[in-house]
């Protein structure tokens, strides 16, 4: 009863279309990755893996938390009410933040001394700053989309952005030879494609008619008072992540940082796969849900009593699913990537089951999101954040890599289990 249920609602068709799409990019980026494998080495590789973690801690402190605050407030409005807080969070963005940016542009010197100790170009450090800048509208486009339901027309722009990726690496890549700047030119083409279609989606969708310069000065302290709370959220978020490589580059070489990105590479591809579908097509289904019954706690109840059955059917299919394709594909993948690749399949299973844990947190924290629950969901992240960091120190010396995935697999787990018992606390 359940599933048919579920079936009958737009969720499995929006995640369908998400699915789809994410498997078609992925699997370009699965396809060109053995080319990337064979020009870098795992050191570039390694490198790579720094630079995209500079851009999106910028990208994440740039935006002041309002994206994040969006997506609490959006669902308790109206059509037009929606539109002008996506106008707010834009005008609040720009005014805060462009001053910054320049401001960044100016002592991009500086930056490349202390950030990078002077072992970037110039050019490539204003290709960050402007990545870092124009991602928020991108992320933010994406995001009304998502909310909006627009399945297939999200998935046409990434797919519409992947091909673009793909054709300006080509270029640049293997015809050019730029190394590690290829990479970052690519994706900036990218994001400023999808820059001009939001311009033209914000005109055509007369968002513009909405637009209260006055009135969203009056509420930018409103809304960063709101927002800044989430940035520590998402800076945990990222820790738990991904900062465990610039531990291992500290206490190991640029090669076992490649080649630990190179393993969890396959973790983001379940989460370009898997996660990010499940949260875009369920996460604003479930949001509804639970505004459908916010002036009754029995039906919320109920609502969240849902979540958790459909959170263990998923996430028990799911580690199946992984046990299984990872013994059968094993084989294919070592013959496709390089043999300097080949350590890295190893730590594959184990990455893949705490990413399949972090997957059970986006069904868990749905309820305190819609109850605005924001310091603790901070408070959660930086728990497993700081042990993250902790056990990496401490193994890393000792076990090398396999202390990095054991460190992010514990710290993964800790996360889902400290929201599972604040969720059965508040509901008692």
């Amino acid at each position: 009863m359940l599933v048919k249920k579920l079936f009958r609602s737009s969720v499995i068709k929006n995640f369908l279309i998400y699915a789809s799409g994410a498997f078609f990019l992925k699997g370009i980026s699965v396809l060109f990755a053995p080319i990337i494998m064979r020009i870098l080495t795992p050191a570039d590789y390694g490198l790579l893996a720094l630079i995209t973690s500079f851009i999106n801690v910028l990208f994440t402190c740039a935006g002041l938390g309002l994206r994040q605050f969006l997506m609490i407030e959006y669902f308790h409005f109206d059509d037009t009410g929606k539109k002008k807080i996506v106008n707010d969070v834009i005008f609040i963005y720009c005014l805060c933040m462009l001053p910054v940016f320049i401001l960044f542009f100016l002592n991009a010197s500086l930056i490349n001394k202390i950030v990078f100790f002077n072992s970037m170009s110039i050019p490539l450090i204003y290709l960050c700053l402007s990545l870092a800048f124009i991602k928020f509208f991108v992320e933010l486009f994406f995001q009304v989309l998502q909310y909006a339901g627009q399945a297939f027309t999200l998935t046409l722009i990434q797919i519409i952005s992947a091909l673009v990726i793909v054709a300006c690496n080509l270029l640049f890549l293997c015809v050019f030879c730029w190394g590690v700047f290829s990479i970052i030119a690519s994706q900036f083409i990218s994001v400023l494609i999808i820059l001009f279609i939001f311009i033209y989606f914000y005109i055509s969708q007369f968002y513009f008619v909405q637009v209260n310069i006055i009135g969203s000065v009056k509420k930018s302290l409103f809304y960063i008072k709101n927002g800044l709370p989430f940035i520590p959220k998402i800076l945990f978020a990222w820790i738990l992540a991904v900062g465990d490589r610039w531990i291992l580059a500290k206490y190991a070489t640029l090669s076992d940082v490649g080649i630990y990105s190179v393993a969890d590479m396959f973790g983001q591809l379940f989460q370009m796969m898997i996660i990010i579908p499940v949260s875009y097509a369920y996460f604003p289904y479930l949001m509804n849900k639970f505004a459908l019954y916010k002036g009754s706690k029995c039906e919320l109840l109920s609502v969240d009593k849902w979540n958790y059955k459909n959170m263990i059917l998923v996430m028990f299919f799911l580690f199946v699913l992984v046990t299984l394709g990872f013994i059968l594909l094993k084989p294919l993948i070592s013959i496709v990537i390089p043999k300097s690749y080949h350590s890295a399949l190893q730590y594959v299973w184990f990455l893949l089951i705490g990413y399949i844990f972090y997957l059970g947190t986006y069904f868990s924290t749905g309820f305190l999101h819609f109850q605005k629950k924001v310091y603790f969901l901070v408070l959660a992240l930086f728990v497993p954040a700081i042990c993250n960091i902790i056990l990496n120190i401490v193994l890393i010396p000792y076990f090398a890599i396999w202390g990095c995935v054991a460190a992010t697999v514990i710290s993964y787990i800790l996360y889902f289990i400290i929201i599972l018992l604040y969720n059965f606390w508040l509901k008692r």
